[in-house]
């Protein structure tokens, strides 16, 4: 079978993901499309608007998602070219012969050309990026402006294209594909048919209804549980507050500098805007703090994250399928260990307790038992 891959959070599955898959599966002339899902925390550090099962659901319920396999919490919570690196190398090691990603540009000959490039591997890109640390600027903008200082080939500046550019980087040796986003982009709020996924959570906070979204996965949705990160600044609070300094600093993404700034902030902010308005700077960007965030809540160490090798994974674990994805698991068996029960494997350990960091926010104790919890088989095949 030819299976075409999409790295993805689905956060949740909208009309926009449908169309995407629709292109994907029509123009790499795939069997069936295969999503590699981020499961209980998101790559810019949100906690996922549902849980990562009835995500997982929802995109097969679409019936232009065959198999949903989970992207590792190691993989998904982080800078985009570790998440890309993570992503690419799971659809390569189940054999996925095309990987497909929605893209402002919407033409994949820019992305093969500024991967070729090789423009962070040079003395000035380093000399750039080093001038603009300097500066105050957070890593992510420092590579960013580096990047467009050296080449006029691709905008980096959206995140779709960037995502894009890391896909490329990663590759080697899979087809790649991109579709042109249409629609709103990621931080328009606009309501329509085809809104982006943070203008459907936006939408279902005012109004509590789910807008935007195929039939069949609203459906799926509609018995969930959404989250917010309002919900989880009291446990993250209390443990600012009650850690001392020295261990606050071995958690990623905390250091000497940061450490003490979060402390005074959890001091004097009672909610989430004020405590991230508190601590945010040019270096210190929302979505570098929001993972920090999810590491300490998590108990994720510096030591734990530099242990990964993200081009390296011995195991893929389903959430959900249909026909054609159980036929497709068959297959991945024969180049990657398929895990559909729950084992003493450290990093399904890891996601029990990052789920179990999720759920109990939400009072969703039923979740704790992750290990307990089988993908989802739907019955049914797609095109």
């Amino acid at each position: 079978m030819k299976m075409t891959a999409i790295i993805s959070e689905y956060n949740p599955f909208h009309n926009g993901h449908l169309y995407q898959a629709k292109i994907a599966r029509e123009e790499t002339d795939a069997d069936l499309i295969v999503a590699i899902m981020s499961g209980t925390f998101m790559q810019r550090g949100e906690p996922a608007f549902s849980d990562k099962w009835t995500r997982a659901r929802a995109a097969v319920a679409s019936g232009e998602i065959d198999l949903v396999l989970e992207l590792p919490f190691y993989f998904s919570v982080q800078r985009a070219d570790r998440f890309a690196q993570g992503g690419v190398t799971i659809a390569e090691m189940i054999g996925a012969t095309s990987l497909s990603f929605g893209s402002e540009c919407g033409d994949i000959t820019p992305f093969l050309l500024a991967a070729s490039e090789k423009n962070e591997e040079t003395p000035a890109y380093q000399r750039l990026v080093k001038e603009g640390l300097s500066n105050g600027l957070s890593s992510a903008m420092a590579a960013s402006q580096a990047f467009r200082a050296l080449t006029t080939t691709l905008d980096l500046t959206t995140p779709n294209n960037t995502l894009g550019y890391y896909y490329a980087r990663a590759a080697s040796n899979i087809f790649l594909h991109t579709t042109k986003r249409i629609g709103s982009g990621y931080h328009d709020l606009s309501v329509g048919d085809i809104m982006s996924a943070t203008a459907i959570r936006a939408h279902y906070d005012e109004t509590h209804q789910l807008t935007g979204l195929p039939k069949e996965s609203a459906s799926v949705l509609q018995g969930a549980t959404f989250a917010s990160f309002d919900l989880y600044y009291p446990f993250i609070r209390n443990r600012l507050l009650s850690t001392p300094l020295g261990v606050l600093m071995q958690f990623n993404g905390i250091d000497t500098s940061l450490a003490p700034r979060l402390v005074e902030g959890a001091r004097y902010s009672s909610t989430f805007d004020d405590f991230m308005n508190f601590i945010k700077t040019r270096r210190y960007t929302r979505t570098s703090l929001q993972r920090t965030l999810i590491y300490l809540l998590t108990s994720t160490m510096t030591e734990e994250i530099d242990s990964v090798a993200f081009d390296q994974i011995d195991y893929v674990r389903p959430l959900a399928f249909n026909d054609k994805g159980r036929q497709a698991l068959r297959q991945i068996k024969q180049h990657i260990r398929v895990i559909s029960t729950f084992e003493a494997h450290p990093w399904l350990i890891k996601e029990s307790q990052v789920t179990a960091a999720y759920a109990v926010p939400l009072a969703r104790y039923d979740q704790l038992e992750e290990h307990r919890r089988f993908a989802h088989f739907s019955g049914n095949s797609s095109k």
